[in-house]
């Protein structure tokens, strides 16, 4: 892509590679088993955290803002660990260490967006809490 910048009267050549080689952790020995490990956790983690979501879903009871924001730290761990894990066990597992460009950027916005809005969860619900404990009788009316 050429560009003219007409303020310097230079041309600006914008170069992206095609792909990018991912090394990871080559050195390691039976390094397949620990990814192994990580599937299963990954599977353990998915289902937990759907099992908390379809139960604040299906009981009437708790939809209070705390297990909203609760709902919204499970769903965010959720998308999280589904924009991580699978690419990695797919570089790693099945010896796949190529990843385009275009994808790689992809990867970074989710994996960057998803560790942002949990931060932001957590914060709501530290100070919810703060809330909860500086003001123990007025906080069913907030």
């Amino acid at each position: 892509m050429e560009l003219f910048n007409s303020a310097s009267n230079k041309n600006i050549t914008f170069v992206r590679p095609p792909f990018f080689i991912i090394t990871g952790l080559s050195g390691i020995a039976n390094i397949k088993h620990y990814y192994v490990f990580l599937f299963i956790v990954y599977i353990v983690s998915v289902i937990g955290n759907s099992f908390v979501m379809a139960v604040i879903v299906l009981d009437r009871n708790l939809r209070t803002p705390k297990y909203i924001a609760v709902f919204n730290l499970a769903f965010v761990d959720l998308l999280g660990n589904t924009a991580l894990v699978p690419k990695l066990l797919d570089i790693f597992l099945f010896n796949r260490p190529y990843i385009r460009y275009n994808d790689c950027m992809t990867y970074l916005f989710f994996c960057y967006t998803c560790l942002s809005m949990q931060s932001f969860n957590l914060a709501v619900l530290a100070y919810d809490r703060l809330v909860a404990i500086s003001y123990p009788l007025h906080y069913q009316l907030l």
